[in-house]
């Protein structure tokens, strides 16, 4: 799509959201969480002070919290801060960061455009490879 870039647009909430460069759909939304605040994990799991610093990342696959150092969360939000996160950055502090992000395009695939592949483990969940609409594929999520 003309216009769409990696970078992420600053919310209103302090979070950065990520375009698709194929639909213009939002791909991802990034947050860096410190303790003692309230994260919004989605309906299923409502609202809530996990206790520790750490981010929530809202894409495809879902809502999620994972833990980090407070370092780690002072780098991300010192990203988002600085206005057009850059997914390529964040993914130099964990993978995990941005996972709508296509390293080789280098631009960001919503759920609709990423062709997931879901590996199960003797019927548990095990991890989600994606192939981007240019045919690159990663790792998703684990």
């Amino acid at each position: 799509m003309a216009g769409i870039t990696r970078f992420g647009e600053r919310t209103a909430d302090g979070a950065a959201c990520f375009r698709c460069a194929a639909c213009g759909a939002a791909a991802g939304v990034v947050r860096a969480a410190r303790a003692g605040a309230l994260v919004d994990l989605g309906p299923m799991a409502g609202r809530h002070d996990p206790g520790r610093d750490g981010f929530v990342i809202d894409y495809f696959l879902g809502i999620v919290w994972f833990a980090a150092d407070p370092a780690a969360v002072d780098a991300v939000q010192a990203i988002l801060d600085a206005g057009r996160a850059d997914p390529a950055a964040l993914r130099l502090i964990c993978r995990e960061l941005a996972p709508f992000f296509c390293p080789d395009c280098e631009l960001n695939y919503c759920g609709a455009d990423w062709n997931a592949e879901v590996l199960w483990d003797e019927g548990f969940y095990d991890r989600t490879f994606g192939t981007c609409p240019r045919g690159h594929r990663h790792l998703l999520d684990d």
